[in-house]
């Protein structure tokens, strides 16, 4: 039977080398990353040569500088603005790639021991990785043949030049959130371990309060071996958070990109789509089959983003899952063990002290809350945006 998670991780890891996202090489037969020369040679001849090619595209007719220039309506300045900022984020995302490989390398290797002596946490995110990997196909292909489709009528050298870099920049932004998605996934994943260690662990504690003869050597036995787990489960929970709050560390400018690439994505989507169907330029207005496009486009690459975003806030549902189950210790008919209880006290004192918590270059704090807030934005500044063009398309009528 297939693997499908062995061969989507190899597929990222092999995509990832291919487009110079990563720089550094993994051997696969023992899980350890290293910054070999070969990959390094690689990624960073990769990086130099786009790099030159979007500062010699800068200086061509054709270039986006130019076309600011030129742009006579708004949504030719929304979607050339929207493309700067794209490239501007993925150039900054590589280049900081660059001055934290070593922590990326040491975060990698310290997830891959924790995930080895759990071996059951693939069995925990294999769905969501398999989700994640059909919708991020799916986005790319439409959005590609959307964007071929619209220049279809004027294909010329300087327009497929600018399709293959805009792809490539497209491709490696990609690639950027997949890799940030991966390592967030099997966190997530090792949290679920813990929460159903605990709960055995609460189960087992809740069958020692049944226990009628305290003064013997059994209680007190169990009660110490159990307290001896659930210190040890504090620990792996105190090594997990700290791993999780230095990733939040290395991806603060790739978080903040992110973000704003969601941002202006999502506000571009609803627009183009909305432009499509007034001027019909693209003649997608027009079909049924161009509108099926659009929708389908527009629709995977929201279910994209929303399992990209969503992630963290599961992470955050499984501390306070974690909060609730030693919780529930209140709730035992009698009192156990003095070490016992003093143990489900630290715990307890440690998820209260230590909750997770993501700011985005510190400038916000990333919540359910504020993602609708962010979403509500993005809506109201798409009615202004259409508003705008129905009240210039009817002047100019």
């Amino acid at each position: 039977m297939v693997d499908f998670v062995r061969v989507i991780l190899r597929l990222a890891y092999w995509y990832g080398l291919a487009v110079g996202v990563l720089n550094f090489e993994v051997n696969w037969s023992t899980g350890k990353a290293s910054a070999s020369r070969r990959v390094t040679i690689y990624a960073v001849a990769h990086n130099l040569a786009l790099m030159s090619l979007i500062c010699l595209r800068s200086f061509s007719n054709k270039s986006l500088i130019s076309d600011l220039t030129k742009a006579r309506y708004l949504h030719e300045y929304f979607f050339l603005l929207m493309t700067l900022v794209r490239n501007m984020a993925v150039t900054i995302s590589l280049v900081t790639r660059w001055f934290q490989r070593c922590r990326i390398l040491r975060l990698w290797n310290k997830i891959f021991r924790m995930v080895a002596e759990r071996p059951q946490v693939v069995h925990e995110y294999r769905r969501s990785l398999i989700l994640k990997f059909v919708f991020v196909v799916l986005s790319d292909s439409f959005h590609t043949v959307l964007d071929l489709s619209a220049q279809r009528k004027k294909y010329n050298f300087d327009l497929v030049i600018n399709i293959i870099i805009w792809t490539t920049f497209t491709t490696i932004f990609n690639m950027i959130v997949v890799q940030y998605y991966l390592a967030v996934l099997q966190v997530l994943g090792l949290y679920k371990i813990i929460q159903q260690d605990l709960r055995l662990l609460i189960r087992e504690a809740e069958t020692i309060c049944s226990i009628r003869n305290r003064r013997g050597g059994v209680f007190s036995i169990k009660c110490c071996s159990l307290a001896d787990q659930l210190d040890h489960l504090a620990e792996r929970h105190s090594t997990l958070q700290n791993t999780i709050s230095e990733m939040s560390e290395v991806f603060q400018i790739q978080s903040f990109s992110m973000s704003l690439v969601y941002y202006l994505s999502t506000m571009g989507s609803i627009y183009f789509t909305f432009c499509s169907i007034l001027y019909n330029t693209t003649g997608f207005g027009s079909s049924f089959w161009g509108l099926l496009l659009i929708f389908l486009s527009t629709a995977f690459f929201y279910a994209d983003n929303w399992i990209s975003i969503n992630i963290g806030f599961h992470i955050r549902d499984q501390q306070d899952e974690l909060i609730r189950l030693l919780a529930d210790r209140t709730l035992f008919s009698q009192e156990l063990d003095k070490r016992l209880e003093t143990a489900f006290e630290n715990f307890q004192l440690q998820l209260v002290r230590d909750p997770y918590e993501f700011y985005v270059m510190g400038l916000f704090k990333v919540e359910r809350g504020q993602l609708m807030a962010m979403l509500n934005s993005v809506i109201t500044h798409s009615i202004i945006l259409v508003q705008w063009e129905l009240q210039h398309n009817r002047s100019e009528l």
